[in-house]
């Protein structure tokens, strides 16, 4: 990772949009740039963390928090990032503004590291309005409709049908008699 520190003339706008936070459970960082603002022209890059606003660490903000205090912001901002810096690479090969990372240490991670953060990182880019978002995703497979599209009035009717089928299934009076049973012994109540 490369750590550098910017600090941009105010007043605002400063030129970068931020996503994520504490109550996103995910790193503050900086989803788009406006090309030629005073971010862009700093140096600041699309993915880059979030470290401290001003001197408050960003790691514990949550998004609201990290907006207020950017909007607090006037004169100057002063904001800490951090960027990955590929493997190998210690040293930005295209320094902007006289950034320059040399001699610093660097992380390189390993391939589950590699992999987790581009899967983390692959819900940090703009999408557009056909697109779905990760966590959408997964949670359409762990519900059974990830091969669904917009239900047309067959396939509603079949689902219907599987349903009731299922409801009258000994499977399911099984399931939901076990279920009864538990319940009642948890609350502690006779059935």
């Amino acid at each position: 990772m490369n750590v550098y520190s910017v600090t941009l003339d105010g007043p605002a706008p400063w030129g970068f949009r931020l996503q994520g936070g504490k109550d996103f459970s995910m790193p503050l960082t900086v989803s788009k740039l406006i090309p030629g603002g005073k971010s862009d022209l700093a140096g600041v890059g699309v993915g880059d963390w979030v470290v401290s606003i001003g001197d408050s660490n960003a790691e514990e903000m949550t998004h609201v928090e990290a907006q207020n205090k950017i909007r607090a912001a006037t004169d100057t901002l002063t904001l800490t990032l951090s960027r990955y810096i590929a493997i190998g690479d210690c040293s930005d090969p295209a320094p902007r503004h006289g950034l320059r990372a040399e001699n610093m240490p660097c992380f390189i991670p390993n391939d589950r590291s590699k992999k987790r953060l581009i899967e983390d990182t692959q819900d940090w880019q703009p999408r557009t309005g056909i697109t779905q978002s990760r966590s959408f995703r997964i949670l359409a497979q762990l519900t059974g409709t990830d091969y669904m599209q917009d239900p047309d009035d067959e396939t509603m009717k079949r689902s219907r049908e599987k349903f009731l089928s299922e409801i009258q299934s000994p499977r399911y009076a099984r399931l939901r008699d076990w279920h009864h049973d538990r319940s009642a012994r948890a609350l502690n109540i006779k059935s």
